[in-house]
């Protein structure tokens, strides 16, 4: 008898365990779809799609200075088409492109254009954002990573005492400074005339000097004669962000020389890939 349970009771304990084994697979899949659905935006699939075509992602601006003047200056013009954008909530009103220097947004009404064209006059590597609105109140957009070097070509002639140049190496963005500045520069002492019996003309020492507020680098100082070039080639890694100089000296101001520079800020190449448009395709009406 000690060995024999009553039905009942049996039964009471079976119908415990049945619920106790539902009650846990009902957690387990909560929380299993809870992990597939968590990392896509609430599982809400947007009205717009957003399709946008751009060449390029990056571009140099280019400086001449010639003299201490500046005489030229041309920024880098990036264009993004946003006419293959569509809505299956509406008619697309609007794009917008934010470029991530600081300027304001630039919104195109998107009946009359389907392009934004902008303008970079300002080293960094940016976070542009490119969206599109809807006539029904949607708003979808993307980022992408724009870098933007500089190049200045300065130069000073039939000088005895030389100007300093400014590098300034200060992005324009909330962003990481320029991996690297790039320095070629020439120095050539110009043949002189003679006049009558008198040799005008006489060698001279050059040496290069890259300062800035931590570092200073210095050439070996070379020595040229009437109609000969010297050259200096100097990468500085890591720069901080500030101005820093260079600087040609000379032995002395009795000669006078040509100086070119050829100086460029150079961020890491992180930008975003381009998405050039596919070869013969066209909006559809």
């Amino acid at each position: 008898m000690a060995f024999l349970i009553n039905n009942g009771l049996l039964h009471y304990f079976m119908r415990q365990y049945l619920i106790v084994i539902m009650m846990t697979l009902v957690m387990f899949s909560a929380s299993l779809s809870g992990c597939i659905g968590g990392d896509e935006d609430g599982g809400d699939e947007s009205e717009i799609d957003l399709i946008i075509y751009y060449d390029t992602t990056f571009g140099t601006i280019q400086e001449s200075v010639q003299n201490g003047n500046q005489v030229s200056f041309s920024g880098v013009e990036l264009t993004f088409n946003y006419a293959f954008t569509k809505s299956s909530a509406g008619e697309i009103t609007t794009f917008y492109f934010e470029s991530g220097d600081g300027s304001i947004r630039t919104e195109v009404d998107a009946n009359e254009t389907g392009e934004i064209t902008y303008n970079y006059v300002t080293q960094g590597l940016f976070t542009a954002t490119l969206g599109a609105l809807d006539d029904a109140g949607n708003d979808e957009m993307m980022t992408l990573t724009i870098r933007i070097d500089k190049t200045t070509q300065w130069s000073e002639s039939q000088t005895n005492n030389p100007e300093e140049m400014e590098i300034k190496t200060i992005p324009d963005c909330e962003c990481n400074s320029p991996s690297k500045i790039e320095i070629f520069s020439n120095v050539t002492n110009p043949e002189n005339p003679n006049v009558g019996p008198i040799n005008n003309g006489g060698p001279v020492t050059v040496t290069w000097y890259l300062n800035g507020s931590e570092v200073s680098r210095e050439s070996s100082p070379e020595t040229l004669g009437e109609g000969q070039t010297a050259s200096w080639n100097h990468n500085e890694i890591g720069p901080l962000p500030e101005t820093w100089t260079l600087e040609v000296g000379l032995n002395h101001d009795q000669e006078n020389v040509d100086i070119e520079h050829n100086v460029s800020i150079k961020y890491s190449a992180d930008e975003s890939s381009p998405n050039p448009m596919p070869t013969g395709q066209t909006p559809e009406e």
